[in-house]
């Protein structure tokens, strides 16, 4: 009897180690299937979550949130009531990508309200084109002539705009200078050797301009060295019978005594002699052997002169 007993009471320990064992690896089992139902549920709830966003964010209006948001919302209460909640779910999110089509096709309508269309584009294209047009420069050209109308060809044209805006050119053969000119009032001044500077306000609005600038020459005629034209001075020594006295000297001084310049000269076999001069105040002497000198007053006024002394014998 003892026997039996202990031999039943073995196996009943070994049935409860068993079933111990059995109801620990259940538990393992249950454990790691709960983990990966955990797991496969995250993901499919953040697969979800990412294409309501995309959705909602194709929405170009307030109306078609909200609009999902009802559905969404009824949604909800259907997950509620009923006891398997994927399809409701699967419905709102089937309702949802058809509200995120429609929210696309807005999106379009909108594009083309924006101005987006062919006709938009052209009209922004040609308003581009008149603002670019009206910055294009254009050309101004200056010639540049004297009181005869003839070209001056060795005049020097400026064009100042101010602020900084400064050009200068010399003209052609044909006393003419071009200059690309945006719009805006400009100074042109044009100037040569021998002529008084000239200067002229000039617009320029949208179109080419012409203007002529006349050059006054200037009053005394003289170069930049100031240095006049000579003139000639002929002097003839003759005696009280009008016959030449070839053996006389002529000499002339400047007005400017005792600071001014002397020259001599001996006449030649006709008695005369000749002197290069310029404009001015003269005194010319003569004087032979055998004759008293003899004195007179010349002036040089723009052309040759020619004068007769006449000496008397001692």
């Amino acid at each position: 009897m003892r026997r039996n007993a202990r031999h039943q009471r073995a196996k009943s320990r070994s049935i409860q180690t068993s079933v111990q064992v059995l109801l620990t690896v259940s538990g393992i089992v249950l454990l790691l299937a709960g983990l990966a139902l955990a797991a496969s549920g995250a993901s499919v709830g953040g697969a979800f979550g990412a294409v309501s966003d995309e959705w909602d964010e194709s929405a170009p209006t307030d109306d078609v949130g909200s609009a999902d948001d009802d559905t969404a919302g009824s949604g909800d209460e259907n997950d509620g009531s009923d006891a398997d909640g994927s399809n409701d779910t699967d419905e709102t999110d089937s309702g949802d990508q058809n509200d995120g089509t429609e929210d696309g096709g807005g999106g379009d309508d909108g594009s083309n309200d924006d101005g987006s269309n062919d006709d938009g584009s052209d009209s922004d294209s040609n308003e581009t084109d008149n603002e670019t047009g009206a910055d294009e420069p254009h050309t101004l050209t200056v010639i540049a002539e004297d009181d005869a109308g003839d070209p001056i060809k060795d005049a020097t044209v400026e064009v100042d705009g101010g602020f900084g805006s400064f050009e200068q050119q010399d003209v052609d053969k044909d006393g003419e200078a071009e200059f690309e000119l945006e719009d805006g009032q400009y100074t042109v001044t044009a100037n040569a050797d021998g002529y008084n500077e000239t200067s002229e306000q000039v617009e320029i609005d949208g179109e080419n301009e012409t203007i002529t600038l006349t050059l006054e020459s200037t009053d005394d005629g003289n170069d930049d060295t100031g240095d006049s034209s000579p003139y000639t001075l002929t002097t003839i020594v003759e005696d009280e019978d009008g016959n030449p006295i070839d053996n006389a000297t002529v000499e002339l001084q400047d007005g400017s005594f005792p600071f001014g310049s002397t020259e001599k000269q001996d006449v030649d076999d006709d008695g005369e002699a000749e002197f290069e001069v310029e404009d001015g105040q003269y005194t010319v002497t003569a004087n032979a052997e055998g004759y008293e000198e003899t004195t007179t007053d010349v002036e040089i006024d723009g052309k040759d002169e020619t004068i007769t002394l006449t000496l008397v014998e001692n």
